[in-house]
C-alpha cells in the first residue's frame, strides 16, 4: 500500500495503481490475524471514499490539489507583482532564481528544489506555487 501511494504522490501512478491499493486495503483488512492490521487500511480507505477526486487529479492530471506532494508543485514568480527587491533569489538555496534588481525574477524548475522559502520570503505575493 505504502508503495503505491508513494507512487500516487509523485505523480506516477497509473489508474490501475488506484484500483490495486483499493483491492489491498480490503485483503489486508480481511486477512489480518490481529486487530492493528484489520484496522490499518481504514486511513486509506477514508480518504479513497472521501476524497477520491483528489487521488484522480494526482493520477490524471499530476497535480496535488492540497499543494502539498512536492513532486508536482511549481513555484512561480507573477511578472504584475515582482517589483525586483531579489530576496527571493538571495534566500534561496538551490541558486535557482535569476533576476536583478527592478527588474522580473524566474525560477528555473531545473533547479528548484520546492522548499518554499521563495513565496515565504517574497514580501508582495509574487510567487506562487501551481
Amino acid at each position: 500500500m505504502l508503495e503505491i501511494l508513494d507512487k500516487i504522490t509523485k505523480g506516477q501512478a497509473k489508474p490501475e495503481d488506484l484500483d490495486r491499493l483499493e483491492e489491498l486495503c480490503y485483503y489486508v483488512k480481511a486477512n489480518s490475524a490481529c486487530g492493528l492490521g484489520q484496522t490499518a487500511p481504514n486511513p486509506v480507505l477514508s480518504t479513497l471514499k472521501y476524497f477520491r477526486d483528489e487521488y484522480n487529479a494526482h493520477i490524471y492530471d499530476k497535480k496535488c490539489p492540497a499543494g502539498v506532494c512536492k513532486a508536482l508543485l511549481s513555484y512561480y514568480i507573477d511578472a504584475d507583482k515582482c517589483k525586483g527587491c531579489t530576496l527571493c533569489a538571495r534566500n534561496c538555496p538551490a541558486n535557482a532564481i535569476t533576476g536583478s534588481v527592478k527588474n522580473l525574477h524566474v525560477i528555473d524548475p531545473e533547479k528548484c528544489i520546492k522548499c518554499g522559502v521563495c513565496m515565504e520570503k517574497c514580501k508582495f505575493g509574487a510567487v506562487y506555487k501551481k
